[in-house]
């Protein structure tokens, strides 16, 4: 068996020298055997799981330096411009101690931190950069989960003698190819589930590689705040401040059925990762629900003609992304936000489609309707979702709309090759 082959490689391996071999010899055939492995008690009864967590840190701030040299080490933020009430993406460690963190008002943070140097996103850098990481870690783990454009899963259980008998180091060694062939650094935590391999991770951060042995799983969590579990909000640990616990090791003792009580199912849910459990699968595939995008306005407002415009660039941006990805909507909605921070949303469901125009007058119809009130507008936002493939056929009866779409997929080409608004599509066109 190839497995077996693979088993017997010799175990002082390097990440180079076992990367060939396992792209090459093992992943689709073992991509079939380990669905047989994860569903085979007898033999998970013998070995631990090992999942690992990898977290790309501060990635947009590590791709913007890698775009442009001149800012590695000095104080910068990915943010958008304080004038429109820009916020905060990413904070290089520099600015952290100033406690400047994503989600900040970018004027906040400028306040805070005066020396910090704005520089404006460039997602499509971002997830070039993503994607060559993730095909290369690919190649060492059949089992791979995208959780973000930066944070992946891999499964390793059953690997310990294929990566030379030490995870550890073999997460070291894929660390430091990643820094040297992409110039990104990143952080690894290796448990028996994803909850702790998360958190393991995060202590990890910024440069560093945390293994938690089985077993070991409760004692590591039981210091640490209640925070750092997926789930528990402000909201949630401010409750549990009140009764007094503020650590793992107190929420994983605490009574059950006090707890059932108290907080519901949630709360129960939320003992289990404290006591160091979690969930032992991933995900190989994640399914796209929606594709959005909004804008806050510098100054509250009510011009009809400018909200029309934003809703307009809007369209162009969300449907872009639906044809790149050979997709037609099924569904259309609308946000507006007033000045008060009242919300309204607006949907309605359309025949499949991924046409500008189209999607445009729907979305204008719905911000009608959504308006209600003559109270000024801070924010817009549009989005697209119940995705079908576009599966186009020729047909001599759809000849106008084959042209259209024809035209639509190679202004997409135009503006992605040379510059994003070299050409739009006009309101009415």
């Amino acid at each position: 068996m190839i497995f077996r082959a693979a088993l017997d490689m010799e175990s002082s391996r390097s990440v180079s020298d076992f990367q060939g071999f396992f792209h090459e010899k093992v992943i689709d055939y073992h991509k079939n055997l380990w669905y047989i492995y994860h569903n085979e008690k007898r033999i998970r009864s013998v070995t631990s799981n090992r999942i690992v967590h990898i977290d790309l840190t501060a990635f947009f701030v590590s791709v913007e330096r890698i775009l442009n040299p001149d800012l590695v080490g000095k104080p910068i933020m990915v943010a958008g411009p304080p004038e429109s009430r820009g916020v905060v993406t990413c904070a290089s460690y520099e600015i952290r101690p100033y406690g400047i963190h994503a989600g900040m008002p970018t004027a906040q943070a400028l306040r805070k931190c005066p020396i910090a140097i704005r520089v404006d996103s460039h997602f499509h850098s971002y997830a070039e950069y993503s994607k060559k990481v993730q095909d290369f870690l690919k190649s060492f783990a059949p089992v791979f989960e995208v959780a973000s454009v930066d944070e992946f899963y891999m499964d390793w259980t059953g690997c310990e003698r294929l990566f030379g008998g030490n995870l550890k180091r073999f997460a070291e060694d894929i660390q430091h190819t990643i820094l040297r062939e992409f110039g990104l650094p990143c952080a690894l935590g290796i448990a028996s589930n994803k909850s702790v391999a998360k958190i393991a991770c995060d202590h990890a951060k910024p440069y560093g590689v945390l293994e938690i042995h089985p077993g070991e799983e409760a004692e590591f969590l039981k210091p640490l705040g209640v925070e750092v579990i997926s789930g528990v909000g402000e909201v949630m640990e401010g409750q549990l401040h009140l009764r007094g616990i503020r650590t793992c090791g107190q929420l994983a003792a605490m009574d059950s059925e006090y707890l059932g009580r108290t907080f519901g199912k949630w709360g129960l849910h939320v003992q289990e990762r404290a006591k160091g459990r979690g969930s032992e699968h991933l995900t190989v595939e994640r399914e796209q629900k929606q594709i959005s995008k909004e804008e806050t306005f510098a100054s509250d407002t009510r011009d009809k003609a400018f909200l029309n415009a934003t809703l307009h660039s809007m369209t162009l941006n969300v449907s872009e992304q639906l044809r790149a990805m050979d997709l037609k909507a099924q569904c259309v909605h609308v946000k507006l936000r007033y000045s008060d921070w009242v919300t309204h949303t607006r949907q309605i469901t359309v025949p499949p489609t991924n046409d500008p125009a189209f999607i445009y007058q729907t979305a204008l119809k719905l911000l009608d309707k959504a308006d209600e009130r003559r109270v000024t507008i801070r924010l817009v936002g549009m989005g697209l979702s119940k995705f079908l493939e576009d599966c186009t056929t020729i047909n001599m009866f759809r000849q106008k709309e084959e042209r259209r779409e024809w035209l639509l997929k190679t202004i997409d080409k135009i503006n992605h090759r040379y510059d994003d608004t070299l050409v739009k599509v006009g309101c009415g066109v």
